[in-house]
């Protein structure tokens, strides 16, 4: 069989096929791990994020885990490992604090706390 003859036999190539063929072949070269299907092992957010502090209860526990969880569903793809871990400790920090505050009572006749009172000291 002749050169010319085998090309005559091929279907005609279209724009997308060959953009894709190309796109393929590319990435390839690139990313030959990826192209293997070589898959870096991937820890659950609760193995990322370690054991639970012994000053937070199982509720405020769980809510960390739960924003940490849905910030690696918005976001995971983008941080790096040294983010996700910091991105840890804030949450954690975090809920340290909110569970101080919502430890405080208040009622709902209670005036605001966030008015400035200020207090003459000759009075």
């Amino acid at each position: 069989m002749r050169p010319h003859e085998s090309i005559r036999n091929l279907a005609p190539l279209s724009r997308r096929e060959f953009a894709g063929a190309a796109f393929a072949s590319a990435a390839t070269v690139i990313l030959p791990a990826a192209a293997a299907g070589e898959e870096r092992p991937s820890l659950k957010p609760s193995q990322e994020l370690g054991t639970k502090p012994e000053d937070l209860s199982a509720a405020d526990w769980e809510e960390v885990q739960a924003r940490y969880t849905n910030l690696l569903r918005v976001y995971g793809s983008r941080l790096s490992i040294d983010q996700k871990h910091r991105a840890a400790s804030i949450l954690t920090t975090n809920q340290h604090m909110l569970a101080s505050i919502r430890t405080f009572v208040v009622q709902n006749g209670d005036p605001s706390a966030c008015t400035l009172r200020i207090y003459d000291p000759d009075h």
